[in-house]
């Protein structure tokens, strides 16, 4: 039985050398989110639940549609 030296392979593979890793890239800046004065643009806020305005139920949304189930009022989504 021989003697085993477990460096050998270290000392094989010395003369490779490694080329260093690239530098990850630097996060991207945030870009500045425009405020509501700044945009000629003003956004349409939508009410969660729509009350009639005949008998003041919750509405509920039917095919672009806005109906109350107590008196039948319907109004079209894109009205205001």
């Amino acid at each position: 039985m021989t003697n085993f030296d477990p460096s050998w392979c270290a000392r094989i593979n010395a003369h490779k050398r490694r080329e260093p890793e690239p530098a990850p890239p630097p996060p991207p800046e945030p870009q500045p989110v425009p405020s509501a004065e700044a945009t000629p643009f003003r956004l349409r806020e939508i009410p969660k639940e729509h009350v009639c305005e005949l008998c003041g139920t919750v509405m509920y949304d039917h095919n672009c549609k806005i109906v109350c189930p107590n008196c039948g009022y319907k109004r079209d989504c894109s009205d205001p």
